[in-house]
């Protein structure tokens, strides 16, 4: 999920339509925020001379709020479609 996140988020994933569909920019800041709070949430977990704010809190909140937003917009799109399959199944085999 991390890895198909990360390549959506960079725009050079290739999903499983041919011919590839764009991704449309919501997507690709949902992908680079569920990137973004993994990275985080591992932070949070492992790292131990990492404190954190309210401030550090409020911003990923806020970003996660956003990708909701975003998500709300896309969710019937195609791109998004594929990008949930990608989630479950990995990247598609050449």
């Amino acid at each position: 999920m991390r890895d198909v996140s990360r390549t959506v988020s960079q725009g050079s994933w290739k999903g499983w339509s041919t011919p590839q569909i764009p991704l449309p920019a919501e997507l690709k800041d949902v992908a680079k925020t569920f990137f973004d709070l993994q990275e985080s949430r591992h932070q949070a977990d492992y790292d131990n001379g990492k404190t954190w704010t309210t401030g550090d809190v409020r911003e990923r909140v806020a970003l996660a709020q956003t990708a909701f937003q975003n998500w709300r917009k896309i969710r019937t799109d195609a791109a998004a479609n594929e990008y949930l399959l990608s989630l479950l199944v990995g990247k598609k085999r050449e």
